[in-house]
């Protein structure tokens, strides 16, 4: 591909760069999707294991939280863009940056740090017919709202949908661009 002039140059490389933008969004979509769904999977264990009693841990469940975490997506983009492949990464080619002012604003997205336990102390239930009950016949139940169950799953499903319509909005701009440059 030979260029006839500067702007030809600037213009492939503008186009490029905004290729890459595509890309990010789809990346980024892509990590809140994961993210939503180890949420909506560790909340749908909580609600179905409301009521046990019994865990090989001993004692009842234990409600998990999805704990997040914020990652510069640009630093993990470009780690694996240089383990994967011989290209350098993001090296300001156009000198935007040369008064030592970033050209790029960070990408952030998310990745799920941890799933913790909560420790509260179980709901304890008089019923000394229960088979796990202690000597005074209460019952160790777990320590989970339903309703505060629900609306954490309703908060999530949310952010899952949203996640989606931002993955729809950028693979229709992209067939946009595709089928403008084909044209």
């Amino acid at each position: 591909m030979g260029f006839t002039s500067l702007t030809d140059l600037l213009n492939t490389l503008n186009a490029l760069t905004n290729c890459m933008a595509f890309l990010d969004s789809f990346d980024i979509s892509g990590y809140g999707l994961s993210a939503q769904r180890v949420r909506v999977n560790t909340i749908s264990s909580n609600i179905a294991n409301a009521q046990t009693t019994r865990t090989d841990e001993g004692g009842p469940y234990r409600r998990q939280e999805v704990v997040f975490k914020a990652i510069d997506f640009n630093s993990v983009y470009n780690q694996a863009l240089e383990r994967q492949t011989s290209s350098l990464g993001y090296s300001d080619p156009l000198k935007e940056g040369w008064q030592g002012l970033k050209p790029n604003p960070a990408i952030m997205s998310v990745i799920v740090d941890k799933i913790s336990r909560d420790d509260k102390a179980p709901n304890m239930k008089y019923d000394p017919s229960h088979p796990d009950a202690d000597a005074k016949g209460y019952v160790a139940y777990p320590n989970i709202n339903p309703v505060i169950e629900m609306a954490d799953l309703v908060e999530a499903t949310r952010s899952y949908q949203a996640n989606v319509a931002a993955f729809e909005s950028a693979k229709n701009m992209a067939s946009g661009a595709i089928s403008i440059l084909q044209s």
